[in-house]
């Protein structure tokens, strides 16, 4: 399949370019360069699977059960699993590793690997911008873990704006800038969420800074902790060292002693004050497949910065060129931007009923990310072995597989107990684990990316490509499926209200850019410019008002992208999509950003009497859909409530009238309001056919993005 991806650069322009003219452009522009900037990443990663080696993954906290995978895979007849390190042959599970769970990442190959004499270890680096994830991720697994303020770090930018240099730095790129946001996103709760334009101003200069000034940048987003801050200017200090090399060469020494005994500290645990770790070792870096020159460093920094140990087998494994590779429960997130690996093998995912959660999420990202969901075998498989936790009577993973979902679809289950389940799962993996199931999934996953990038602008050129009658027919297949989840209703309308938390941390930006734009010096005018009789335009920055109402477009557009959301509402992700931009639509054309002008000028300016205002508005829009001040009469007539338009209030008895019965039961009353909710929501979408706000994209702007997208 040809990608269109290679469109992803002057997307990028055809935005900057054209929010400059188009107010509904400029609002979301922020959050269409950040999801570019994801797929940009992704794309990349999708390119590189070609000259990726086939890998079978091991995952879990049974040391044991994987050891006893270990062997199955890669054993020879003795059982030994003979590695060739330094001009000599050991035993992995005797000489290296005897019965731990290792500190990083290690991968078994037959490939042939780059030495040096006296350097036989290939060790893959992690990038500053994966050793920044690594420290959110640890520091918000802790309980009190204190969040980014949207004041803090826009203050923070601009402190360190007037430090940027001339020349960008290796360390971080723009692109690596929004794996960091995604991953600080993964972690919080959604009221904790950064602005959009706020991320795309840190990925513009995170590049621009010195390592120092990076840190200090970073540093909010793990809470300030000045350990933390100090740990990851080290490190990356030390990559800089090392010319920001992704793999050196290093002495067997770290793996093994002179008397060919396992050595503690840097692959198998030991103790925290280890003399070893603290003394230097010689790396030799390697740049292009060239060994450079020797770099000294702290043992202890190569180790924290050691992201995989690659070790060559001196044999033939059962799987010829397939990589095996034994993956920390720590370390999954790491692999998973990068596609890898092909199939994760489990071995029990939690080991207590505290982890279930976070395994079972971490799991279900890695599935997300690596495998196309319409693949024809899962990619995540468990393997039961003779030591599984199910045999003590203390399995947790069916809460692990719960989480995931689709079993048999997304996840599977293999039995590793005997010689014969051993070779069955060996035939099952051998005709999943080969080139051409490699290109299968890297189709499947560049037409998912080719799909996802159509979506992310069908907001701006559907209402060309969308015939009325098929966007009547949408209308109703969405009002049908939300029918037939009335149950959820409340959820739902829930979901499309943003945080109140959010519309505080929006207040308080919106103050301190106010303060540092004086009202009286806000004129933008050429006092030596020729007189052309015309004033000029007045650039006034954006109200309050205006500021929510692009926040909760905003998170309309990240709701429309959460398949969880969709599930829960009964809806597919199109229907979602297409529900959201309904309603963006209809606030435009029914003026919510006057409404919410017009509300806010009555109130005393406080944060929480604003607050509370702007929520009331949102919360009447959505509720209502924009009929709360309509005259019943001139709205839609219900279909439940009969006689009556929608949202009429039901009778109530009065002095004069005699009460012979009770009234309507409160769930009739609710099965009413969520009908007429349904009703109200279909005419709206009708009267959306065909809208098209005055300062929308130029009929020459959406010629030139069709022809971007080949459209």
């Amino acid at each position: 399949m040809k990608p269109i991806t290679s469109t992803l650069h002057p997307l990028v322009d055809w935005i900057q370019h054209t929010r400059q003219s188009v107010p509904r452009i400029e609002n979301e522009a922020d959050g269409l360069l950040q999801k570019l900037a994801v797929l940009q990443n992704r794309q990349q990663h999708i390119d590189l699977q070609a000259e990726q080696p086939l890998t079978i993954g091991l995952y879990g906290h049974s040391v044991s059960g994987k050891h006893h995978l270990l062997t199955m895979l890669l054993g020879d007849h003795h059982d030994r699993i003979e590695i060739s390190l330094g001009g000599k042959v050991l035993d992995y599970l005797t000489h290296i590793n005897p019965g731990h769970a290792p500190n990083v990442a290690v991968r078994f190959t037959r490939r042939e690997l780059p030495i040096a004499e006296h350097y036989p270890l290939l060790i893959t680096l992690c990038s500053s911008s994966t050793l920044a994830q690594r420290l959110i991720r640890q520091y918000h697994a802790e309980p009190g873990a204190r969040f980014a303020r949207h004041e803090t770090i826009a203050a923070r930018l601009k402190e360190l704006q007037v430090r940027r240099q001339t020349q960008s730095t290796a360390a971080i790129t723009q692109l690596q800038a929004s794996d960091i946001a995604q991953t600080y996103q993964q972690v919080v709760r959604r009221q904790h969420y950064l602005e959009n334009a706020l991320w795309q101003q840190i990925a513009d200069l995170l590049p621009w800074l010195n390592c120092a000034d990076q840190a200090a940048l970073l540093a909010p987003l793990w809470g300030d902790n000045s350990a933390i801050t100090m740990q990851w200017q080290h490190l990356a200090e030390t990559l800089n060292h090392l010319g920001n090399a992704q793999q050196v060469l290093a002495p067997a020494s770290l793996l093994v002693d002179t008397f060919l005994l396992p050595v503690e500290g840097f692959l198998i645990p030991g103790t925290p004050d280890e003399p070893e770790m603290g003394a230097d070792v010689m790396v030799c870096p390697l740049f292009n497949h060239e060994i450079g020159t020797q770099v000294s460093l702290a043992q202890r920094d190569l180790q924290q910065l050691c992201a995989e140990i690659t070790l060559s087998l001196n044999h033939q494994p059962k799987l010829a060129q397939v990589d095996v590779v034994d993956i920390p429960t720590v370390q999954l997130d790491d692999y998973a931007p990068w596609l890898q690996p092909d199939k994760l093998v489990v071995c029990n995912a939690a080991a207590e009923r505290a982890d279930v959660n976070a395994a079972g999420k971490m799991l279900a990202r890695w599935v997300d990310k690596t495998q196309a969901s319409n693949a024809t075998t899962p990619g995540l498989i468990w393997a039961i072995t003779p030591e599984d936790a199910r045999f003590s009577g203390a399995n947790l993973d069916h809460g692990v597989q719960r989480i995931i979902g689709l079993p048999g679809k997304r996840w599977g289950t293999l039995q590793a107990l005997d010689s014969r389940n051993m070779h069955r799962l060996l035939e099952w993996l051998a005709d999943a684990v080969v080139p051409a199931q490699r290109t299968l999934r890297i189709e499947m996953l560049q037409a998912a990316l080719n799909q996802e990038i159509s979506t992310l602008f069908s907001p701006v050129i559907d209402a060309d490509n969308i015939t009325p009658e098929r966007a009547r027919s949408q209308a109703e297949e969405l009002v049908r499926a939300l029918q037939a989840n009335a149950a959820q209703h409340g959820d739902l309308l829930a979901s499309l209200m943003p945080e109140r938390q959010a519309l505080q941390q929006r207040w308080l930006s919106h103050q301190q850019s106010r303060i540092q734009q004086p009202a009286d010096f806000r004129l933008d005018i050429d006092l030596f410019a020729e007189d052309d009789g015309h004033d000029a335009p007045n650039h006034a920055p954006d109200s309050f008002a205006s500021v929510v109402h692009l926040h909760w477009v905003n998170h309309l557009r990240q709701l429309a992208a959460r398949r969880e959301v969709a599930q829960l509402s009964g809806l597919d992700n199109t229907q979602l999509q297409v529900l959201c931009q309904l309603l963006i639509i209809a606030s435009y054309r029914l003026k919510l950003p006057e409404q919410l002008e017009t509300a806010l000028r009555h109130g005393d300016g406080s944060m929480a009497q604003e607050i509370t205002c702007v929520s009331a508005v949102l919360g009447d829009f959505v509720s209502w859909l924009g009929y709360a001040h309509i005259e019943p009469t001139l709205r839609p007539a219900s279909r439940v409530n009969k006689g009556s338009p929608v949202f009429a209030p039901l009778k109530q008895a009065t002095a004069n009238v005699r009460l012979v019965r009770l009234g309507e039961q409160p769930a009739r009353g609710n099965t009413i309001y969520v009908y007429d909710w349904l009703v109200a929501l279909y005419a709206r979408a009708v009267e959306n056919i065909g809208y098209r706000h005055p300062l929308d994209v130029s009929d020459v702007q959406k010629k030139a993005l069709k022809d971007l997208l080949a459209l």
